[in-house]
């Protein structure tokens, strides 16, 4: 009775660890997805009802990185060491700050573009490299925190999984060399920029795949 017990908690478990993959192979394609279908970075775009989609699709993606890399994390937990453990922080808080940004955008800029639309234009120059007018608060500061935790911590958690080798090497090769390479944003040109993100959805959907097939063969559905 205790072995059927203590089998059906570990079965639980690497059913957890499987539905975190799934999530992870949808946040890649969202990921991907998005960059092409992204309205402009204007506050015109701000009042139109693909912006609110777009930037609700852009926070469900978020939360559903952070339950993929919680997934990936937990398989190789002994394995990844303090290495991994540092590159799980770091990319976890990247994807806890981009659903901070992506809820303001579709709740509460919206709201703001008749009252406030120096403020709005401000948060959309953010990410285009224009200096805004108005005091933007706590955003101004948030932006370079997320891109240092997005390219440290995916380059860390990437070679992480890299050395660990539970799951496939070369998904975490992938990963490490999408957080680097969002550092080519600094010469070119917003929106453009936006291709750069397709790597780190293949990673994303490669590890989820991979994590999702490996836990449904052990336990045999």
């Amino acid at each position: 009775m205790n072995n059927q017990k203590e089998s059906k908690r570990k079965v639980t478990g690497k059913s957890l660890i499987r539905w975190a993959g799934f999530f992870a192979i949808l946040a890649g394609i969202l990921y991907i997805s998005i960059q092409f279908i992204h309205p402009a970075d204007n506050i015109a775009s701000v009042n139109t009802g693909l912006w609110v989609v777009i930037a609700c699709l852009t926070s469900i993606m978020s939360l559903f990185s952070l339950i993929g890399i919680i997934g990936i994390y937990t398989r190789q937990v002994e394995e990844a060491g303090w290495l991994g453990l540092i590159g799980f922080v770091f990319f976890s808080l990247f994807w806890v700050i981009s659903m901070n940004f992506s809820f303001n955008e579709a709740f509460v800029l919206p709201l703001l573009t008749s009252d406030a639309p120096k403020f709005v234009e401000g948060i959309l120059g953010i990410f285009g490299g224009t200096k805004s007018a108005v005091d933007l608060g706590i955003f101004p500061v948030l932006a370079p925190i997320a891109a240092v935790l997005y390219s440290l911590g995916g380059l860390l958690f990437g070679i992480a999984i890299f050395r660990a080798s539970v799951l496939p090497r070369m998904a975490g090769a992938l990963l490490s060399s999408a957080a680097v390479v969002t550092f080519a944003a600094a010469i070119i040109p917003h929106p453009f920029d936006r291709i750069l993100a397709v790597p780190m959805g293949l990673a994303l959907i490669w590890l989820g795949y991979a994590l999702f097939s490996e836990c449904k063969r052990s336990t045999g559905k």
